[in-house]
């Protein structure tokens, strides 16, 4: 159990994130923005476009940070962790890994991975529809309020005698999805368009977990002989533990390496609304107000699910039946466990399926015209968890400035995620390649705490070449 929730804890350090929010604002964004607006691919003015690939990765914590240090300087290396007993402190040394002092912490890890993908404008029965496939892999874990106990050993100090670790939920799914993209106007005037788009997902599970700790755990620490300020070994017991955990695994811990199998299967879809203003004969919108409703929808997993709901007391620290064990499984160490608990190593198996929903969330989105190819945008991603034991995805308030042009983009933007922290960051999309940030500043200014960054990478094929007056000039003419 020990070493169950020191993972839990380290969990809490570092992230993934999300769709870059600025480029997919973008009209040329195309196929890549439908994860975030099954709209949006409408509105490009080519008539296809492929992704061959781009991935997004974020991170963001507020267990641990760096001293004075930014993301490249980390390539050199030399970063020491924090021992206060000898000085070494992120207050006082610059490149020191240190911790913060948090009575609770919180984690949400989000990375995606666009593999190739595409989309083409297509007339039927003369109807304008756009569609589009897409293949993504994506990882995400979230939990709120973890009682951090770990404050007390990563400080070098001795636990409370007495402690109530309180209750918390936290899951993580690592999962393929294979999406179906379909967008068309449901009316359309010399001025204005309506537009409808929906993508329809399946969702290949390849790595799960779900921990819920139902009751406040109590923690006993008792000293030892050898317990000491400079080296606090008190031994720590549990009881009065409520607690649900389910997994599943494509590692093969016997063999030593991954193994892509299918560990579960669901659906998934994503249903998206658009009014655009635009001008006669303009391929550009003037302005756009945008809802969406993403990733509604479950998977049903299959595993190994096992409950610890005990009064007996558990000893998971200095235990030599737990420490001196070399765990080479998840499934051993809850064996060992469910012995330690019950005297059983089967006693706390409690099936083999659990299910974990999608990280459903609104998407709202305004952009206004300023100037010719000139946009202001704003986006508000809120997540709305509706089935059980749900992911959850980053509360963000977001507003950019874009220009968009035929084969080039650019964009600044200014987020605000789970309403408290700032990022700055933006995107350039030159031909086929864009690069972006939403929290930029971390890579190249040293941060008296460094905890956070993100990046993202693209990489596109469409006829960036193509401008309006080509396209214009390949359209049918009636004229005699």
């Amino acid at each position: 159990m020990s070493k169950l929730l020191y993972l839990m804890f380290f969990c809490s350090g570092f992230g993934f994130g999300q769709n870059n929010l600025s480029f997919s604002n973008d009209q040329y964004s195309g196929i890549n923005s439908a994860p975030l607006s099954p709209t949006t691919p409408y509105f490009n003015p080519n008539k296809w476009d492929v992704s061959i690939f781009s991935t997004d990765i974020l991170f963001q914590n507020d267990y641990a940070y760096i001293s004075d240090q930014n993301i490249f300087g980390l390539l050199k290396g030399g970063v020491k962790t924090a021992n206060p007993q000898k000085g070494i402190t992120g207050e006082s040394q610059a490149n020191v890994l240190d911790f913060y002092k948090h009575d609770f912490v919180k984690y949400n890890l989000e990375s995606d991975i666009v593999g190739p993908s595409f989309s083409f404008r297509q007339k039927i029965k003369g109807q304008t529809f756009r569609l589009g496939i897409f293949t993504r892999l994506r990882t995400q874990g979230s939990a709120k309020d973890i009682d951090y106990y770990m404050r007390f050993s990563n400080q070098i100090v001795i636990e409370p005698a007495e402690y109530s670790f309180q209750p918390l939920k936290t899951n993580f799914m690592n999962w393929n999805e294979f999406g179906l993209n379909v967008s068309t106007n449901l009316y359309t005037t010399n001025t204005q368009e309506l537009i409808v788009g929906a993508s329809i997902k399946y969702a290949l599970a390849l790595d799960a977990a779900y921990i819920n700790s139902k009751n406040p755990i109590k923690l006993d620490a008792v000293l030892t002989s050898t317990s000491t300020l400079e080296n606090p070994d008190a031994d720590i017991y549990a009881s009065n533990y409520d607690i649900e955990a389910s997994y599943t695994t494509n590692y093969d811990f016997d063999k030593d390496k991954y193994v892509y199998k299918n560990r579960g299967n669901g659906v998934g879809i994503d249903l998206g609304i658009a009014l655009v203003n635009r001008r006669i004969n303009d391929e550009l919108y003037d302005s756009k107000i945008a809802l969406n409703l993403l990733d509604i929808g479950y998977v049903n997993l299959k595993g190994e699910n096992h409950l610890f709901k005990n009064s007996t007391l558990v000893q998971i620290r200095n235990n030599p039946r737990l420490d001196d064990v070399d765990f080479k499984s998840i499934q051993q160490y809850a064996r060992i466990l469910s012995n330690e608990v019950y005297g059983d190593t089967l006693a706390s198996y409690n099936g083999n399926k659990f299910t974990i929903g999608l990280p459903t969330s609104l998407n709202f989105n305004l952009s206004k015209k300023v100037r010719p190819n000139h946009y202001i945008n704003f986006n508000w991603v809120q997540r709305v968890p509706v089935f059980e034991n749900s992911l959850k995805r980053t509360n963000i308030l977001q507003t950019s400035y874009s220009i968009q042009k035929d084969g080039f983009g650019i964009g600044t933007s200014l987020s605000l995620y789970e309403y408290e922290k700032i990022g700055f960051g933006g995107y350039v999309r030159i031909g086929p390649l864009i690069l972006g940030s939403e929290n930029a500043l971390p890579f190249v200014f040293k941060q008296n705490k460094l905890n956070s960054g993100s990046f993202y990478i693209g990489l596109k094929l469409y006829p960036f070449w193509d401008n309006e007056a080509k396209r214009r000039s390949r359209e049918p003419c009636d004229c005699e």
